[in-house]
């Protein structure tokens, strides 16, 4: 009787997962891509990942840049709020480069198109809402 009730209560405490009808797409559209060469990574953060450098997304994907517009499917995504980054990693090395420590020495972009001063922008200027089903954002390349 005790393992059934330890049985129950681990499972209680386990967290409910969404059905497939509950989850969401998200198409990003990115304008302004480069062309150097490269891939172009484009990352869907929470609230608590965004404004930290170098955090993982939460879906994400990375992809040969093509010059010009680009559209990239994220899929299985819970529904809530989140916020998009984009880099057109023209070095393909895997991170943003900077000239003078401080200048972004490659095209990058928000959800939003939320400004970035000194760091990404605030929470509050890049977050959207992902509801079940398709949704969609565009994002030009700064």
């Amino acid at each position: 009787m005790k393992r059934f009730i330890l049985a129950c209560l681990a499972a209680a405490a386990l967290p409910l997962s969404a059905s497939a009808a509950e989850l969401a797409s998200l198409t990003v559209t990115v304008e302004g891509v480069s062309g150097n060469g490269g891939n172009l990574r484009v990352g869907l953060f929470d609230r608590q990942a965004f404004p930290v450098r170098g955090a993982r997304p939460v879906n994400g994907r990375v992809l040969p840049a093509q010059a010009g517009e680009m559209t990239v499917l994220l899929e299985g995504i819970v529904p809530g709020d989140y916020a998009v980054k984009v880099l057109d990693d023209e070095n393909a090395d895997g991170k943003m480069n900077f000239t003078l420590g401080m200048i972004p020495a490659e095209p990058y972009g928000f959800s939003n198109d939320a400004k970035a001063a000194g760091g990404p922008p605030a929470w509050n200027d890049a977050k959207f809402t992902v509801k079940p089903g398709a949704n969609s954002v565009t994002i030009h390349l700064h």
